[in-house]
């Protein structure tokens, strides 16, 4: 990723998926805040000369250096098993709690089968209904 796939004015960033489709993905207020707050730093890095968005010690942030990254925040925090997909399997269930449609939720996530609504929505379905049965289970309520 680089300095020019964001777009404040948008608030997005291009990003290129699989089958190397580039789209442009929102970001919200908080992440344009600490995006903002990233870039007035990394314009004091040794390396801001370069246009990757994402610098480390040594240069252009790798993939496995974001892996890292996480893993070692995550830990901080103290959240175990914590992996960058993870985010996209939170991320769709909670589109759908929230309001979103379905078309929103292909256009965000680059998807053009409707099949991976599905794979995505299943284990959210499977936690909606043990809430529910939680909610209306007939042999808690005697």
């Amino acid at each position: 990723m680089r300095l020019e796939d964001l777009d404040f004015e948008y608030d997005v960033v291009r990003v290129v998926g699989n089958g190397r489709r580039e789209r442009a993905l929102p970001f919200g207020r908080k992440t344009a805040l600490a995006l903002d707050r990233y870039l007035r730093t990394r314009a004091r890095h040794r390396f801001a000369d370069l246009e990757a968005l994402w610098l480390g010690l040594r240069g252009p942030l790798t993939i496995s250096g974001l892996r890292d990254l996480l893993d070692r925040r995550a830990r901080q925090a103290g959240i175990p098993d914590l992996y960058p997909h993870m985010f996209r399997h939170t991320f769709a269930p909670r589109v759908a709690q929230r309001g979103g449609t379905e078309v929103d939720l292909m256009r965000i996530a680059g998807w053009r089968s409707r099949e991976m609504l599905t794979r995505y929505g299943a284990s959210a379905a499977d936690a909606r209904a043990r809430d529910a049965h939680r909610r209306l289970s007939p042999n808690d309520r005697l």
